[in-house]
């Protein structure tokens, strides 16, 4: 039976419920047709290589820039050592003596080192001493010792003790000598054998005369037959000063 127009205003409308509804996918845009190169390449006929100054040929080379010289090496300067000052030798001369009186006492200072040279040196008959140089004289009769002084060793070893002496270097010059020369003064050897016999004689005089000797001998009666006379020593050589003198 269907439904009469009473029922449909009377009765109410039935309710629907939904569930599970899938959401619509999103329309993708419409893909733009694309342009191949096969239809680019119908239209565009390809291209050559270009030739002449487009493509570069014309163009000088241009040569690469040669690497910067190396830095020349710094010079190694080599400074030399400064020499060291000579030793300050204190000088054994006395320049307030007489020159032979010094002379006598450089050659008492060879002597004490080297006796041989010595010896010889006071067998020359000094001419000349000063400024650092010494001229000595030997006569044809000194002649072995003038080889002494003037042989190689024995000249070293003289001048050596002579700079000792002296306190600087000295210059020494042998040379020959005649018995007429003006110059010529006795050497130290017989200066030294002029003192020694007279102090002798007079030493000699002296012992005998003595009054104590006399009244022995007339005593025991005897007599005197030989006196041994000692030389007395010399002094040595006295430092004047810290440097030599320029006489020297």
């Amino acid at each position: 039976m269907g439904a009469t127009p009473l029922s449909r205003t009377t009765e109410p409308a039935p309710s629907v419920r939904v569930t599970n509804i899938r959401r619509p996918e999103p329309i993708a845009p419409p893909e733009s047709p694309p342009y191949a190169e096969e239809e680019d390449a119908r239209y565009y006929p390809e291209e050559n290589s270009p030739e002449g100054c487009a493509s570069g040929e014309c163009l000088p080379e241009v040569a690469a820039a040669p690497p910067p010289p190396a830095p020349a090496p710094e010079p190694v300067i080599h400074h030399e050592p400064e020499p060291e000052p000579a030793p300050v030798t204190r000088s054994r001369d006395n320049p307030n003596l007489p020159l032979i009186e010094r002379w006598r006492a450089a050659v008492e200072t060879v002597k004490a080192s080297h006796p041989r040279q010595g010896a010889a040196l006071s067998n020359g008959r000094l001419l000349s001493m000063k400024n650092g140089e010494i001229v000595l004289g030997f006569l044809p009769v000194a002649g072995f010792h003038r080889m002494a002084v003037n042989a190689t060793a024995g000249k070293a070893a003289v001048d050596k003790a002579l700079a000792e002496h002296f306190g600087r270097p000295v210059k020494l010059t042998v040379q020959d000598a005649s018995p007429d020369d003006p110059r010529l003064g006795p050497s130290l050897a017989e200066q030294d054998a002029q003192t020694r016999a007279t102090h002798e004689k007079n030493t000699d005089s002296k012992v005998r005369g003595h009054p104590a000797v006399r009244a022995v001998l007339k005593f025991l009666g005897g007599e005197i037959e030989h006196i041994q006379v000692y030389e007395p020593e010399r002094p040595g050589a006295v430092p004047a000063a810290d440097t030599p003198d320029d006489s020297a």
